[in-house]
């Protein structure tokens, strides 16, 4: 999928990401969680918008690159497990 189609279905589609985070085991243990996280294109460029704003950078006509910081940064990946047509990871290349 390109960013193009990704830009132009910003409201449906969805990226998805993992986020690690400390757990504790019932014997006191300390594990890792890992979080699945998801959030439309619209809310993930305006995140990356507001970081970039926060830094002083420009963030205004730029959604393309800041949809692609934002799936640098947390190695986000479009969600088509409800987009019909898209083949799915488990189909195999």
């Amino acid at each position: 999928m390109t960013t193009e189609e990704m830009l132009e279905q910003r409201h449906t589609l969805k990226l998805v990401w993992v986020e690690p985070w400390k757990a504790c085991g019932p014997e006191g243990n300390e594990l890792d969680a890992h979080l699945e996280l998801r959030a439309t294109i619209h809310d993930c460029i305006n995140m990356s918008r507001a970081a970039a704003k926060q830094a002083g950078r420009p963030t205004m006509g730029q959604d393309e690159r800041h949809l692609l910081v934002f799936m640098a940064v947390h190695w986000a990946t479009p969600d088509l497990s409800n987009v019909t047509g898209q083949p799915r990871a488990e189909d195999g290349p």
